[in-house]
């Protein structure tokens, strides 16, 4: 058998011992799948509205207002927020102006309070306005 091993050229022999050691390795590595476990995850929204999130207000050309609004963080971790408000329709010219922070951060299971400051300007075109603000996480 040494002499048959020795009579086959080396770049052969070396192949051999390569695919053998890759055998070897590769069967001992190799494992079937004996059991599996699935997870269904459902990612839920962590924040919510402590009380009234809609309020009718009415003002006069040159008073100001101001809403409350309370956000509820059911999360672990604090949850930054930011906010951007839009008037329908668009006040322009108008006279009417919203004054809001542009960034909150709501506290891991804690309450933000979020202060909405609406004013009309002494020459405010009188009429309804729908002013929302959007939490963006």
């Amino acid at each position: 058998m040494k002499r048959l091993w020795r009579g086959i050229p080396s770049i052969i022999r070396w192949l051999l011992v390569t695919m053998l050691l890759l055998i070897i390795v590769g069967g001992a590595a190799y494992a079937y799948k004996a059991l599996t476990a699935t997870v269904e995850v459902t990612v839920e929204e962590c924040l919510s509205f402590i009380g009234p999130s809609d309020f009718q207000v009415s003002l006069y050309p040159g008073e100001i207002i101001t809403v409350q609004v309370i956000i509820d963080n059911a999360s672990s971790v604090d949850i930054e927020v930011d906010l951007v408000a839009f008037t329908d329709p668009d006040p322009g010219t108008k006279g009417l102006s919203i004054n809001y922070p542009g960034k909150i951060t709501v506290p891991a299971l804690g309450l933000e309070t979020v202060n909405i400051g609406i004013s009309a300007s002494k020459s405010a075109v009188p009429g309804t306005y729908t002013v929302s603000i959007d939490f963006d996480r």
